[in-house]
């Protein structure tokens, strides 16, 4: 081999280590940024910046009865905990726990007794917090039909919910007082009033909260016949998850109870106009004076006021609307209540303050 073949085979290995080098060179930077890129990523999901997507169903349509929620997803109370929450309503025809039960949801709204008949029939459901402290189901009839107790429904047009805790509050006073329901006219109603201003029913199931005052803001004077005078007392609102969705997404659903527990306790104390400006940005074919109205009446009658137990569910609440329900017939058995609830994740959160 000449001096000049000898130079180019030595050029031509130069320029092949260079590029081998290079490609090295390319290769580990390529292989740094992706580390780096994936230590960023993980860094702000754990911090938030990249939000965790949940699905909340609340059990009817929106309004200001459901404030706190809104108040959360309006002042960043679930953004700070890292989540995008989106709360789709419920009403007729959509059931919370069929959805969240699918993992169509993650977290939805029930009362007690609809965890109980849930958990009855086999479906693992479980509450994970209370949101209201009380049901707020209750009747009402027209001023002028003169009916003010359960016992003045006999002979008369009662409208009926079979399925929601309206039905089963329903059930469990009539049962409780020992009322001949043969005697009483019974009729299938939906959630619009306008069956009880017309007279095709002369009682109507109501939430106490909210429905007196659309009647009174719609002209019409109303007589509220209210179950817990008369030792019908079931618990409230719940949040509540499937098994599975606990089971996977425990940090998640915590961080969004811290969330919805600070929000219930802080909306008590803003101002009212401002709180149902939040709700009516997602239901604008709401009438803001009686919103406010109803807002005053769902945080005097039904919203937790201590802060330091709130979201907390009281096993003598479970038990005694549990005992209702059974004496209505309602439950065939005392369920497992250590299945039908737990407060395990809000107390976590009382511990570590929120």
């Amino acid at each position: 081999m000449n001096n000049s073949t000898s130079q180019k085979a030595t050029m031509k290995q130069s320029r092949q280590s260079k590029i081998i080098a290079l490609v090295v060179i390319v290769a580990v930077v390529l292989a740094g940024a992706l580390l780096w890129f994936y230590q960023q990523r993980k860094h702000a999901t754990t911090n938030g910046t990249i939000p965790t997507a949940l699905n909340f169903r609340i059990k009817f349509s929106i309004y200001s009865g459901f404030a706190p929620h809104f108040v959360a997803l309006e002042k960043g109370y679930y953004a700070k905990e890292g989540l995008k929450v989106d709360i789709q309503p419920g009403g007729p025809g959509i059931d919370p726990l069929k959805i969240v039960l699918t993992g169509d949801a993650d977290v939805g709204l029930a009362s007690y007794d609809q965890i109980l008949l849930a958990r009855e029939k086999g479906l693992p459901l479980i509450a994970i917090g209370e949101d209201t402290t009380k049901s707020g189901v209750g009747f009402v009839s027209l001023a002028s039909s003169g009916i003010k107790t359960p016992q003045d429904f006999i002979g008369r047009k009662v409208g009926v919910m079979p399925g929601t805790d309206k039905g089963t509050v329903y059930d469990a006073l009539m049962a409780k007082l020992g009322i001949d329901r043969s005697k009483i006219q019974e009729i299938p109603v939906q959630f619009n009033l306008a069956v009880l201003f017309n007279g095709t029913v002369e009682v109507f199931p109501a939430f106490i909260t909210n429905q007196p005052i659309i009647a009174r803001d719609s002209g019409f004077e109303v007589n509220i016949i209210d179950p817990d005078k008369y030792g019908i007392s079931p618990g409230g609102n719940v949040f509540f998850t499937s098994e599975d969705t606990l089971r996977k997404k425990r940090d998640v659903l915590e961080a969004f109870l811290r969330a919805e527990l600070a929000a219930i306790m802080d909306s008590q104390s803003m101002n009212d106009g401002e709180v149902v400006d939040f709700v009516l940005k997602y239901n604008n074919q709401l009438k803001r004076d009686t919103e406010i109205k109803i807002w005053q009446s769902t945080k005097a009658l039904i919203l937790p006021k201590d802060r330091s137990i709130v979201g907390i569910m009281p096993r003598d609440k479970w038990e005694h609307t549990a005992q209702l329900f059974k004496q209505a017939g309602l439950l065939k058995n005392m369920p497992d209540l250590e299945k039908c609830y737990t407060n395990a994740l809000v107390e976590d959160i009382h511990k570590r303050g929120f």
